[in-house]
């Protein structure tokens, strides 16, 4: 309203309507537009698109295609955090938080190439420090990709010292909370120069050379592809008819069946390993999941600050564990893993493992996880060397 009240424009929001009253129940569409604005300047177009409860991913699964049939926008904000705290962070490292939003924000950059991207950081939970961790992981993230617009409403709320009147319970903010927030968006709008040309461009079209050898699967002449493990009964076949694009002419169905702990391994070895040991890469997995299966779950295992970790690529995006219901194209991440120098590149203890149904319990469904691409790149962004 207050850009709105700025340029005297009128102001029209589409709601998404999934939700209704307490319950994900309502369709799956936006609900008819609502003039909030009535302005004698252009028109201001709003498409909220989101969900109570929801993750980053949510309005990236293919059960919400309505989602993205809009126009394209002049501008995409993720504020997106609270629901996505329960990541884990071995040693410290922040990859699985990252990756919560990385992966959604690919997605949304492949939707609409370079289109202006913008992120919050929503805001601290009042009491305790619960939310630092999602905090910091969005600092990260934002320091990581160029052109990436940060507006820190966190830093608003504690520059207010988290006072007590900002908020509705523990974490969600009330009417005046919710007012600081979208003032630090405007006064953030107010700051900036007019730039016609700005762009934030697609990760997952940045070139990049791939340190993972048969990356893309083109060599199989075996059981599986070659360089890869399968870990039984886990098995693979290649299929057609699924592909992220029409520049990829099959991908890797990988079936547990029935069991949670059958996946697919990537060990990196010899001259693959040390052109990645003593360096900071970035790893990024294409995958596609089944809405009549769980979640995939993808770990990097690696030594890293002095232990060997586990880093889960995968977590918090289209759910959390043993959830189906939701499938679609999505990136599961490690970026920015410093990887220490004194790993030895001919042993087994560096490598990336992808479960196409891992849980506390067997399988009901053998609905497989589609691999398109594994990439591992240099540095702290990942790179998907996408074309089309």
């Amino acid at each position: 309203m207050m850009l709105g009240d700025l340029h005297d424009t009128t102001v029209v929001l589409y709601r998404w309507a999934e939700w209704e009253t307490s319950a994900a129940t309502g369709p799956k569409t936006y609900a008819p537009p609502v003039t909030l604005r009535a302005g004698k300047g252009a028109t201001l177009t709003l498409y909220l698109a989101t969900l109570p409860g929801g993750m980053a991913g949510y309005m990236l699964a293919e059960q919400r295609t309505a989602a993205l049939k809009i126009p394209r926008p002049d501008l995409c904000i993720m504020h997106h955090g609270h629901n996505m705290q329960t990541f884990e962070a071995p040693g410290g490292i922040l990859s699985s938080g990252r990756s919560t939003l990385l992966g959604p924000l690919g997605m949304t950059e492949w939707q609409w190439p370079n289109a202006p991207q913008l992120i919050t950081t929503q805001n601290p939970w009042r009491d305790g420090t619960g939310y630092d961790k999602v905090y910091q992981a969005i600092l990260d993230l934002a320091r990581a990709h160029p052109n990436l617009t940060l507006v820190d409403t966190h830093a608003a709320f504690l520059a207010k010292g988290k006072d007590a009147a900002l908020y509705r319970d523990n974490i969600h903010p009330n009417e005046a909370g919710s007012q600081l927030i979208a003032r630090t968006l405007f006064d953030s709008y107010l700051g900036s120069a007019r730039d016609n040309s700005f762009q934030t461009p697609c990760w997952p079209k940045l070139p990049a050379a791939n340190l993972i050898g048969n990356g893309d699967f083109t060599d199989w002449t075996g059981s599986v592809p070659t360089g890869w493990s399968p870990v039984a009964p886990g098995s693979a076949t290649k299929i057609a008819d699924i592909i992220f694009s029409p520049f990829f002419t099959s991908s890797l169905a990988l079936y547990a069946n029935g069991s949670q702990t059958a996946g697919l391994t990537r060990y990196f070895r010899n001259a693959e390993a040390a052109a990645m040991i003593g360096k900071t890469v970035s790893f990024a997995v294409l995958y596609k999941n089944n809405e009549r299966q769980r979640l995939p779950y993808v770990t990097l295992v690696v030594k890293s600050g002095g232990a060997v970790r586990t880093i889960v690529c995968s977590a918090l995006q289209f759910g959390g564990a043993n959830v189906a219901g939701n499938s679609g194209w999505m990136w599961a991440i490690a970026n920015g893993i410093a990887i220490d120098h004194d790993i030895n590149p001919a042993g087994y203890n560096f490598y990336l493992r992808i479960f196409p149904a891992f849980g506390i319990s067997a399988p009901t469904s053998n609905e497989p996880v589609h691999i398109q691409r594994i990439i591992a790149v240099e540095g702290d962004l990942p790179k998907g060397n996408l074309i089309a």
